[in-house]
């Protein structure tokens, strides 16, 4: 039988693929911190008056949104988004996220077959060797 796990963001280190940038995430849920293969949660915040970079995936991801409005475009619409949002996201479609509108954070999760499905998860490995660090860890 599987243990239980509990996992609190806000014990996590965020991890942003530009330092300084506007954009960190955190690994939330993966086969690394379950020791199988398990749903993925990344947990997203982009800064207010932040933009991520566009791109497409091979599998399906999906958005919650946490907290804060934003636009998310997919491919040339855009859907205006607030928290309690869910975004279905099919393989192939070019997305990404504007919070340029907003002085506040806006935060989501994204909802993967597996954590080697994100590709930040292979960035937090190879900046860290591990793709979630506890702050304590830090």
């Amino acid at each position: 039988m599987a243990e239980w796990i509990h996992v609190n963001a806000k014990d996590l280190e965020p991890f942003s693929p530009v330092p300084g940038g506007d954009y960190s995430s955190k690994l939330l849920t993966g086969g690394q911190l379950a020791g199988s293969d398990i749903i993925n949660i990344n947990e997203g915040t982009l800064a207010g008056g932040g933009r991520t970079a566009g791109g497409a995936h091979e599998k399906t991801e999906i958005y919650y949104i946490v907290r804060g409005t934003g636009d998310v475009w997919l491919d040339s619409d855009c859907v205006h988004v607030r928290p309690g949002d869910v975004i279905v996201i099919p393989p192939g479609v070019v997305h990404w996220i504007d919070n340029r509108m907003n002085t506040e954070p806006f935060v989501l999760h994204t909802y993967w077959h597996r954590q080697e499905d994100n590709g930040m998860y292979y960035s937090r490995l190879e900046a860290w060797g591990t793709s979630v660090k506890r702050r304590d860890e830090a």
